[in-house]
Formats: structure tokens, sequence, C-alpha cells
């Protein structure tokens, strides 16, 4: 008696849970934007705003969201203000952007860079020159997003004299195994069909409350965590480690990279010219830069492989090739690692901080040639 009553409770707390499953995601599917739009002034004072900054792009792949103006942008120490312009590019807060620059900048995470646009390296390359600077860069980029970006800008009436593109270390990586480009010069993900991931971002797309639930959680338990570890030495995550040692391993084909250190050379030449086929028809002119991680100063050279194919890349092509190596190997010789990379590199991390922004932007205000 007792187990056949258990059992229908069980059979109603499942129906129940199945109900109310579903009706969840039915109120999702036909209300989810309308709610989240609802929610988005509460959003917007608090860290979990952070999911609505950046959004996909059906051309190269994504963007950052236009005209934002959001006070809790995660750094790598704190919080910054991040301010988007009307066209999605990182800009002043308060900036309307336009379709006429004398200079872009394009590049990954370290163009972008998460400190406010005056303290960037673009920032402050435009508040010391008489030039008229554009920020294109976006965490997780590559060539073939700049190839791709650049492409569909100029296709839709932007206008630019100069790009300088910086190329980082990590760009290998995404352009090996994350990105694929095609001949219209569409990004998306790599195997994107085979690895289902239509269904993937159908999903997103439809059931937008649900996937703010799992970001939240997510983040929730990134908060929790987050902190500077105690350490004497800077401690890196094992994918970073990953990420930068193609230019100083000894091996052809490095373990968990989709193709060879040769074969992955090739397609980023490759697709670099065609982005510098682009430019010049256009009769716009093309420089690139390059600069080291921390693994770079402590498992590499000065004349490091990253240096070496873009400098002879750019012969021929680049009105300028700005190596930052050389800046950074110097003063090492003169100091020590750990002292350059505490100057100029967040702890713990491998990206530039405020200092290190400013070496490299002002190594561009004297050197370099528009």
């Amino acid at each position: 008696m007792q187990f056949n009553l258990l059992i229908r409770i069980i059979k109603k707390t499942f129906i129940i849970i199945l109900i109310t499953f579903f009706l969840t995601l039915s109120i999702d599917y036909f209300f989810g934007k309308f709610i989240l739009n609802k929610l988005e002034p509460f959003l917007l004072k608090t860290e979990f705003y952070q999911r609505f900054l950046a959004v996909k792009h059906p051309i190269y792949h994504h963007d950052l969201r236009a005209s934002v103006d959001y006070k809790y942008a995660n750094t790598f120490r704190g919080t910054y203000r991040h301010c988007t312009n009307n066209y999605g590019f990182k800009d002043k807060c308060g900036s309307k952007g336009k379709k006429n620059y004398d200079l872009a900048f394009i590049g990954d995470s370290f163009v972008e860079s998460a400190i406010e646009h005056e303290k960037t390296i673009p920032g402050i390359f435009e508040s010391k020159s008489k030039l008229s600077i554009v920020n294109l860069g976006v965490i997780t980029y590559s060539p073939k997003i700049y190839l791709s970006k650049i492409n569909y800008l100029l296709e839709n009436g932007f206008k630019f004299k100069h790009v300088i593109i910086f190329i980082d270390i990590s760009d290998f990586w995404d352009d090996s195994n994350w990105y694929s480009i095609d001949n219209n010069f569409v990004v998306k993900d790599k195997d994107y069909k085979e690895k289902n991931l239509e269904l993937r971002d159908t999903l997103r797309e439809k059931f937008p409350l649900t996937n703010f639930y799992f970001f939240l959680i997510k983040r929730i338990d990134f908060l929790k965590t987050k902190g500077t570890e105690e350490n004497t030495f800077p401690i890196f995550l094992d994918k970073v480690e990953m990420k930068a040692k193609w230019t100083y391993n000894k091996e052809e084909k490095i373990k968990d990279y989709d193709l060879t250190q040769s074969e992955g050379v090739a397609e980023m030449k490759a697709t670099m010219e065609k982005l510098y086929i682009i430019l010049k028809k256009n009769k716009i002119k093309m420089s690139i830069a390059v600069y080291p991680w921390p693994q770079q100063l402590l498992k590499d050279k000065k004349d490091s492989l990253h240096v070496k194919m873009w400098r002879d890349f750019c012969i021929g092509r680049c009105s300028n090739f700005i190596n930052m190596f050389p800046v950074f190997f110097d003063e090492m010789e003169k100091t020590s690692f750990l002292d350059v990379y505490k100057k100029y590199y967040y702890w713990n991390d491998v990206h530039f901080n405020q200092k290190g922004n400013e070496l490299i932007a002002n190594y561009l205000i004297k050197n370099f040639s528009y």
C-alpha cells in the first residue's frame, strides 16, 4: 500500500516537473527576447551584462555589440567602463562612429584590450596624433576574421587610408583550430556542420533565457573563484601555454593542433595575401605589428619564427613592419624576465597591462610611418 502511494507521488512529481519544464521553454521561445530586453536596464548595473557585450555576426563570425556604455566590464584586475559607438567599434564613451578613417587598428584581445578606450594602444595613439583612428579589434580575432571583417566594411562604405594589423601569437591556433572561411569570406566555426553547431546556435537564438541561465551559472562560479593567486612566478592556463608554443616548438606536428607548423604558417600567409590584395585594390596601405607573449620571452628568441614569417611577408607589401620583440628582449637582458613581466603584463596572464599598452603605443608614435 505504501509502495503504491510512493509510486503515485513520484509519477505526479515527474509530471509536474515535465509540465513546468515545457512551460518554461514555451515562455522562453515566445517571450524570451522580450523579457531580456525589459531586464536590460537592470542587468546593465550588474556584472551579468557581460553576456551581452559580444554578438554573432553573419559574415565575420562575431563582433562587439553597438552603442554600449557599461561600467562593470571585467578586466584582469577589477572592472572598467566598456563603450562602443553605433557601429560596434570600441570607442570613447558617448562617441558616434563614422565611415571614414585615416588609420584602422585590427587585432584580437590585445588591440580591443580590457581597459577604457583612451588607455588602449589605438586610444593612446589617437590622443598623440592628428589622425582619425578606429579600433576594429575584438577578442579571439585572427587572420581569417581580419580578412572577412575588413572586406565586409569596405563593401559597406567604410574607408581607410591605412590599416595596421596586430598579429597575435594565438592567431596560429585560432585560424588552425577554430575558424573556417569560404570563397565569399564568410567565417564560421571550423567543422560547423560536423559538430552540429547549427543546432547549438538555433537553441541559443530560440531560447535566449535558457541560454542566459547557463551563462549565469558559469558566471557565478567564476566570480566565486576569481582572485589573484599568491605565487612568486606567473601561472598560466594549459590552453594558454599550448597556444604559445608553436613559435619555439621543435616538432612539425604539435599535439592538439589541427595543422602542422608548415601548414598553419602557409595558411595564415595565404589569408593575409588575400587581405593585402583587397587593400591594394582599394589603395589602402597595410602595416603589420608583432609582439611577444611572456612565453616567447621565456622560451623563444628575439628573432622568433613569428617575427621572421611576418617580416618576410611584409617585404614588398607593408608600409611598416613594427617588431616589438627587440624592445622587450633588450629590456629583459638588462633586468630579468620577472621584472619585464611584472612591469608590462597582468600577473598570471599574457595580456599587456596599462604600461604595456603605453609602451607599444609610444613606440608606434615614434616609429610608425603613415
